[in-house]
């Protein structure tokens, strides 16, 4: 990945270093300016490669191709500035669009380039690989009729993948029904299902486009992110009149899921009345001829038994509800997942612990605990 040595063209670095990215499964190429020059990094299986040195003149140059090709303003390096542009990636044989975010720095501006999701993500549902529990659950949530379906974990951790493969189920199995999916920003485009592109800080916000959307007969919602109390409010109350509704939330676990749920102030009763279930993913990195390439997923899912519904109506707190949780006779834990990928030789026990941590003592029960169970 070294640059070139001699007379350098931009545009011709640009293309290629967006080529050699979509061949190489890259999610995101980074231009970080320092105080030396440039580094370019790639993001592939999560994680950001080795920087590639460019003198300082190379990267700004860099930099401003892409903003022309985004159609940003050049001239101002003082803010912020968002856009799409199209590359031609000969590598994958197709015409990419992508999405570019520029920020300035103390060095100058950081750019960083979003590929197109389509590249390495799985179309369907059953090509996720999802552990058996979590699946049944997706399956389930497809034909239902109404409820709330929170997908959580930290960013990066596959939940958009998941949504976009449950939607295009729902989509394929019930043609008739009506999806409309909020999103900041539209990862790709799926087919049967009308997407909105939300502005979080603008006019057409999360909690404004669902209050209103309720009003244009849709059965099936998709919320990109539940960040506040009241949108969390709009969605239980869509949840609770009818609608199917799938939303991510930034929380650990389920347990801590729900519970940011109480601390935005919803009744317990209507989370019991609409929650249908959570489920917390993540992602691991796939171990092959001793070299990682791409990437597996692992993933819990709680529907609410009566012990837990109790604890949510008695406003029990986070790890009180983990441990409701984890003592269902049936339940997966994510370590437990984890450990099956690592005996069927797809991953290893570094990554579990680059990803999960180190295993405290009563992990290691619970883990041997769940080793012994079938999956639902």
């Amino acid at each position: 990945m070294a640059p070139p040595t001699q007379s350098f063209d931009a545009r011709v670095a640009v293309d290629r270093w967006i080529d050699t990215a979509a061949a190489d499964g890259a999610s995101d190429v980074h231009l970080d300016p320092t105080a030396d020059g440039y580094t370019l990094r790639r993001r592939i299986d999560g994680l950001l490669d080795a920087p590639a040195a460019l003198p300082d003149e190379h990267g700004r140059a860099m930099v401003n191709r892409l903003m022309v090709m985004a159609n940003l303003l050049t001239y101002r390096l003082d803010i912020p500035q968002e856009g799409t542009l199209r590359a031609a990636a000969p590598s994958v044989g197709k015409t990419l669009e992508l999405r570019l975010a520029v920020m300035p720095t103390t060095h100058g501006l950081r750019a960083v380039v979003r590929l197109p999701a389509e590249l390495i993500q799985p179309r369907s549902l059953d090509a996720l690989n999802l552990p058996e529990p979590a699946m049944h659950t997706l399956r389930r949530f497809a034909d239902a009729d109404t409820g709330l379906l929170l997908l959580t974990g930290p960013a990066g951790s596959g939940k958009t993948t998941t949504i976009y493969a449950l939607l295009e189920l729902i989509a394929a199995r019930h043609p008739g029904l009506s999806l409309v999916a909020f999103e900041d920003p539209v990862e790709r485009d799926l087919p049967g299902v009308t997407q909105i592109q939300v502005a979080p800080h603008g006019e057409l916000t999360y909690q404004r486009a669902l209050r209103s959307i309720v009003r244009q007969d849709p059965q099936v919602l998709m919320l990109g992110e539940i960040r506040d109390s009241e949108t969390a409010s709009a969605a239980i109350a869509a949840a609770l009149t009818g609608h199917r509704l799938i939303a991510t939330l930034h929380a650990g676990s389920p347990a801590a899921a729900i519970a940011r749920l109480i601390e935005m102030q919803l009744q317990p009763y209507q989370i019991t009345s609409a929650l249908f279930a959570v489920i917390n993913q993540r992602l691991l990195r796939r171990r092959q001829n001793d070299e990682y390439r791409g990437r597996v997923p692992i993933a819990e899912s709680v529907t609410l038994t009566e012990p837990l519904r109790r604890a949510i109506l008695e406003k029990s707190d986070a790890a009180t509800m983990t441990q409701i949780i984890h003592n269902h006779p049936d339940h997966l834990t994510l370590r437990a997942a984890a450990k099956r990928l690592i005996e069927s030789g797809l991953t290893d026990d570094a990554e579990l612990t680059r990803v999960l941590g180190a295993e405290d003592h009563h992990e290691v029960h619970e883990g041997a605990k769940d080793t012994k169970k079938n999956s639902y």
